[in-house]
């Protein structure tokens, strides 16, 4: 599937922050200097593939899966560690290779599927954190540093995950090492910024605008993502809308200067729109069947239909991870590896609950949600509790409570986005 996807748009221009990504590795492997608005790291990738293979579309495109490859493994491994059952790995990577919106991420320079891969590495290395070797260690390091690069928003986990690590195996050294190594990796690139440009950026300079526009007065209470996908919108909105001679740095600071001073004016409208945020993080993801709808041109029917497909293989999903995760905290398994798993996917996703929420940004975790999924239909031997009709009397009214509440967010979104878009 998605090698018949690839050859459909082969050679067709890149689009929206596809476009941007592709353009800032162009610019890094020509060698010029700049001070970053966009993450680098999936830049730093394309400008690794141009300098080898050239910066054809297509080249960048077939570069681009081999993150689905990693996440593949990734994900199966990471299943076969919670369940121990090979089917169960089996069983979650089919929601990984169906989806529409893992085809389209797959083969275009976006941050979700490499996020994904790194991050899902990193909860295999959760998984292991009690006998954690040095290569895994390190490997663990790489894949925090990486994250970081890829979404500068995840730096939290470069400090909570080694703390996490230090604890479970009661020893610094599982801590320390990942720390270090993500650390370093991100440190090189700040470095390298400030000696070409002479400046200092904490990896790149749109995170300040992105909670501007997710708090201001124009932006929508529930959709709060709208300012920073409509760009004409956007530029509306800002203060002071940058130009070619505008300086980031300082742009950086009035926009987050701002936004804090509008939060402080309004913590009732904040707190509004930090509820929706959570809401539209954990709705099912429109923006493939968007995605090609309006920037390739295809038919809106289709269009509905992926977002359709996308929508059932989601909340499939997601009700299967809820009642693994019920039957877990209802059994006497031990639930360590569990909370740390929940804890990591809330921790990658609470800073978008403060700037700005899209459906399409939990991409990253839904795979973790996939093995969990799986893990439900195809638990570890001898488990305690892990069908729904094995669930006490009294806990299957809490989970009966979950579902409806996750099912509500569907609903909420799907009435509300689908009003927006007429």
């Amino acid at each position: 599937m998605r090698v018949g996807y690839l050859a459909l748009i082969a050679h067709t221009a890149f689009m929206s922050d596809a476009a941007s990504y592709a353009a800032m590795g162009t610019a890094i492997a020509q060698g010029k200097h700049f001070i970053p608005f966009w993450p680098p790291g999936v830049p730093l990738y394309l400008a690794m593939v141009q300098e080898v293979f050239g910066a054809s579309t297509l080249v960048l495109r077939v570069a681009m899966l081999l993150f689905y490859f990693g996440l593949s493994a990734a994900l199966y491994q990471f299943t076969l560690l919670l369940t121990g059952r090979r089917s169960a790995g089996s069983l979650a990577l089919i929601p990984l290779a169906f989806a529409p919106e893992m085809i389209c991420a797959t083969v275009e320079p976006l941050t979700e599927i490499p996020s994904a891969m790194f991050l899902t590495l990193v909860a295999v290395y959760l998984l292991r954190s009690r006998h954690l070797s040095i290569f895994s260690a390190i490997a663990l390091g790489l894949s925090l540093g990486c994250l970081a690069l890829l979404r500068p928003a995840s730096l939290l986990l470069l400090l909570a995950v080694p703390i996490y690590a230090c604890w479970r195996s009661r020893r610094v050294l599982p801590g320390f090492i990942p720390f270090a190594v993500g650390s370093a990796l991100v440190l090189a690139w700040i470095g390298t910024v400030q000696h070409t440009s002479g400046r200092f950026v904490l990896i790149n300079t749109a995170n300040a605008k992105n909670i501007y526009l997710g708090n201001n007065p124009n932006t929508p209470l529930y959709r709060t993502w709208w300012l920073g996908s409509h760009h004409e919108l956007e530029n509306a909105a800002l203060p002071v809308a940058p130009t070619a001679d505008s300086d980031p740095i300082a742009l950086d600071a009035e926009y987050s200067a701002i936004a804090r001073h509008y939060i402080e004016q309004r913590p009732d409208l904040f707190l509004l729109r930090t509820v929706n945020r959570v809401c539209v993080f954990f709705a099912f993801n429109t923006f493939t069947g968007a995605y090609l709808t309006q920037d390739y041109g295809v038919p809106s029917r289709i269009g509905l239909l992926i977002i359709a497909v996308d929508a059932i293989l989601y909340v499939t999903v997601g009700i299967g991870a809820i009642l693994f995760a019920a039957s877990i905290f209802g059994s006497n398994q031990s639930k360590v590896d569990l909370i740390a798993i929940l804890a990591l996917c809330a921790a990658y996703a609470l800073p978008y609950f403060f700037a700005f929420s899209h459906p399409r940004y939990h991409v990253p975790i839904e795979p973790m949600l996939m093995a969990l999924f799986a893990a439900f239909w195809f638990p570890r031997p001898n488990a305690e509790g892990v069908r729904p009709w094995v669930f006490l009397p009294q806990r299957r009214i809490g989970v009966a409570i979950t579902i409806l509440l996750f099912l509500a967010i569907q609903v909420e979104f799907f009435v509300i986005a689908g009003r927006a878009h007429g």
